[in-house]
């Protein structure tokens, strides 16, 4: 079946996008370790040095004995000098930083960054295994377990087992010796000792992205709806017709689906409407492609071709993501932001989807969780938009409970929040990651950017086992 997308910001399009001009601020990023100079001169003083990856604002530019030079300011201080105009990348200012090019006074425990080294959680480009991280997840608190033993978290263990291919699924409500064969297997393929017996460290790899299933392969996130043999074809004046197919393997039958899609030319460059439009959001930059609910109707395990028209923008590739579907039964299930998978189709992208976390929350997790609220309703900044953006990859921050855990450690709306205790934030699956390894009263650090700065301050969980 064939549709048309209809595009959330199409109409900003029209606008005149001359007002994307030179007037606006410049930000740029530190491309490579340099040298900051007094003036515009190797001859100058050297004034320090600015490492890879520094954001830096444009204060002024100029040619001396035919280099190009930048008067810069660092956000994360404030220093002002001169470094050479090629090793700094530049990217387009929006409206979200440069309203303040000063740290806010330190108030309530919130304090800039001065060293970002300290925090080895912000170099990390994506986290696929909680228990890699510093601490591991042993505050996820499994408890040894014995024969003749029941519970959630002998459901988890039981189901984790079955998905390995280990463990037959009539075995789930007690542990029984049929687990202990199981965990025998599962450690052998692991090259663990191959004693049987379900410890809290047994677990920890159990759940892990690393563990091995039998035959030696890795366990995966089922997709719920399998996308494939996907093409994209442009229109010679801009535009063009992406189609795929679709499968449901949701186990039960479905009426409807949402999607997102990224556009890309044949270099791999992601089209940006920031690039056309010069007072878009960053907001309405993430929903431009989202498209509204696919109303269609999908047996279990049934397949079906799907097509949409795309209007004058140029692209020769997409990735397509789905972001919730609704059952018959009158269910919406929505796939967080940090647990779609993203398939490519054309050219330009990657033909593989691309998950962000490949573990999904477990049992367990979901259970501690439950004990905390965050406080926040958020949306996930990738790392191409906040690149454009001159902000970093994170969870922009939209609306803010007030009182809850967040909110009290000085967190507001329009900050994008990176890490939770070592856990990287993005979306509410590693939210919930970083929440589940709270004890009441327990204080962790939280680091967010605001401003163009990265922050750092506590967040304490309540000192009972109710939620915030």
């Amino acid at each position: 079946m064939k549709r048309i997308l209809s595009l959330f910001l199409a109409a900003l399009l029209a606008l005149n996008t001359a007002a994307l001009c030179a007037a606006e601020t410049q930000i740029g990023y530190i491309n490579e370790d340099t040298k900051v100079y007094m003036d515009a001169s190797e001859k100058a003083i050297v004034d320090g040095s600015a490492a890879l990856g520094m954001q830096v604002r444009i204060e002024d530019e100029t040619v001396s004995e035919g280099t190009g030079w930048y008067k810069v300011t660092f956000l994360a201080s404030n220093k002002t000098g001169w470094v050479k105009a090629d090793d700094v990348d530049l990217v387009i200012a929006k409206k979200a930083i440069t309203a303040s090019a000063q740290s806010p006074a330190v108030q309530g425990g919130v304090r800039p960054v001065e060293r970002e080294s300290d925090f080895p959680v912000l170099n990390a480009s994506g986290i696929v295994d909680p228990s890699t991280l510093p601490q591991g997840s042993a505050s996820l608190q499994y408890r040894d377990l014995s024969v003749g033993d029941s519970g959630e978290d002998v459901l988890a263990v039981s189901e984790r087992l079955f998905e390995l291919g280990y463990l037959d699924a009539k075995y789930a409500k007690r542990i029984t010796k049929a687990h202990q064969s199981a965990i025998k297997q599962f450690q052998k393929a692991n090259k663990l000792e191959q004693d049987g017996l379900c410890t809290a460290e047994l677990q920890e790899k159990l759940f892990s992205a690393s563990a091995v299933g039998k035959g030696g392969k890795k366990a995966a996130a089922k997709d719920p709806l399998m996308l494939s043999k996907g093409s994209v074809k442009p229109a010679k004046k801009g535009g063009g017709t992406i189609s795929f197919n679709i499968k449901n393997e949701t186990g039960e039958k479905i009426d409807a689906f949402n999607m997102t899609m990224r556009l890309y030319n044949t270099y791999g460059e992601r089209f940006l409407f920031s690039s056309v439009v010069s007072d878009i959001t960053i907001a309405e930059e993430l929903t431009a492609l989202d498209h509204a609910e696919e109303r269609y109707s999908l047996k279990k395990n049934e397949t079906a071709k799907f097509g949409f028209e795309l209007g004058s923008y140029y692209f020769a590739g997409v990735m397509v993501a789905i972001t919730a579907y609704h059952t018959e039964d009158g269910d919406t299930v929505r796939i967080p932001e940090d647990q779609r998978h993203w398939y490519g189709f054309g050219k330009g992208v990657d033909k593989d989807y691309q998950p962000l976390l490949v573990t999904p929350l477990t049992t367990e997790e979901r259970r501690l969780a439950a004990q905390w609220n965050s406080g926040i309703e958020s949306i996930y900044v990738d790392d191409e938009v906040a690149k454009s953006y001159g902000v970093r990859e994170g969870y922009m921050i939209q609306k803010m409970e007030p009182g809850s855990m967040l909110d009290t450690a000085g967190l507001k709306a329009g900050d994008i929040l990176m890490a939770i205790g070592d856990v990287r934030i993005f979306g509410t699956t590693s939210i919930d990651r970083a929440l589940a390894r709270l004890n009441p009263g327990q204080s962790v650090t939280v680091l967010f950017l605001r401003n163009g700065v990265v922050y750092q301050t506590q967040m304490a969980a309540p000192g009972g086992s109710e939620a915030a």
